[in-house]
């Protein structure tokens, strides 16, 4: 039976059978990843913690017809502040989801598992969740390929410039005035806005700062991820959206 040897993070568990754990990882060397973990839920077992959420792991794993078993395991770091109450608590869960959500099983994205870690230490160093979050949504959409039309009418492809533009979460970009007036659901996204998004994509999450064109940014990537991926509203990404105006959990 071969043997995989991986680094990932415990996206999820859930119960399998009488007495085992289905969890699902995301590996640097194969994507998502799911692995039957037999009695992790007998009273007794050795896992231990090591299947929490957000937890990054050295992985060892069988593989027979197509099915993976985890044999062993090492806590590379646990990310145990996240797991506390809180708004970077929310906003790693949510990262989790995104992953979990967006990406296909076992197709390999190094660059991606790279920036879920960068993302997830910032969080515990104190980095502020809103904008790592939006920064977090750009970086991933460009690693898979789905970054929104920022430049040109996505309908005819003219040049668009001014103060106040017009997005269409549903074509998946900018629009002009002459072909917003056929498309529905349009969102204003101001030229600041726009230029954050860019500054976002290139800035290094030690060095994020939360600006005022982040709220508005949020609702575009709230709303292009819904037309375009159909992520759906969850408990974790409701929280973000309270956050952002600064209601309590």
């Amino acid at each position: 039976m071969p043997l995989l040897k991986l680094t990932g993070f415990v996206l999820r568990t859930r119960s399998w059978g009488e007495a085992d754990k289905l969890a699902t990882f995301f590996t640097k060397e194969k994507g998502k990843l799911f692995g039957v973990v037999r009695g992790a839920r007998k009273p007794q077992s050795h896992w231990g913690g090591a299947l929490e959420p957000l937890t990054m792991l050295d992985l060892l794993f069988y593989e027979k017809s197509g099915r993976h078993t985890l044999t062993q395991c090492e806590i590379i770091r646990s990310f145990h502040s996240l797991r506390q109450p809180g708004p970077s608590g929310s906003a790693s869960l949510y990262i989790l989801e995104l992953v979990e959500n967006l990406t296909v099983d076992e197709d390999a994205n190094p660059q991606l598992f790279n920036e879920m870690e960068r993302a997830l230490r910032a969080l515990e160093e104190g980095v502020s969740p809103l904008p790592l979050v939006n920064s977090f949504r750009l970086k991933l959409l460009t690693l898979l390929g789905f970054w929104p039309w920022l430049d040109t009418c996505v309908s005819c492809g003219r040049k668009i410039k001014g103060m106040i533009l017009t997005f269409n979460p549903k074509s998946g970009g900018l629009v002009c005035p002459d072909c917003k007036g056929s498309l529905q659901g349009n969102l204003t996204i101001g030229e600041k806005t726009l230029n954050r998004t860019l500054s976002l994509l290139n800035l290094p999450y030690s060095e994020i700062k939360e600006e005022s064109e982040d709220q508005e940014l949020n609702e575009i990537l709230v709303a292009f991820l819904g037309a375009q991926l159909g992520m759906e509203v969850s408990k974790v990404k409701s929280y973000m959206e309270k956050l952002e105006n600064g209601q309590p959990r």
